[in-house]
């Protein structure tokens, strides 16, 4: 299993466009789709979602950093 990691800035609204992970794998939407490329969250919320036909990542939540991250630096 491969890892990817993205920014989102925490501004960033419901469905913006984050990154086409597909693209970044080197691969078609149609090969991501077949090897049944998913997101795993961490938590309870889930605030991305992956577009199986395109490949591409977008905001599903909007995200608050404190929510996430506390007072860490940088957060994680």
């Amino acid at each position: 299993a491969e890892t990817a990691r993205y920014s989102v800035p925490e501004d960033a609204e419901r469905g913006s466009f984050v990154a086409n992970i597909a693209k970044d794998l080197g691969l078609t939407a149609e090969e991501l789709s077949a090897r049944q490329a998913r997101l795993v969250p961490e938590g309870e919320k889930q605030y991305l979602q992956l577009d199986q036909h395109t490949g591409d990542l977008l905001v599903r939540e909007q995200m608050d950093r404190e929510e996430l991250c506390g007072q860490s630096e940088p957060c994680p």
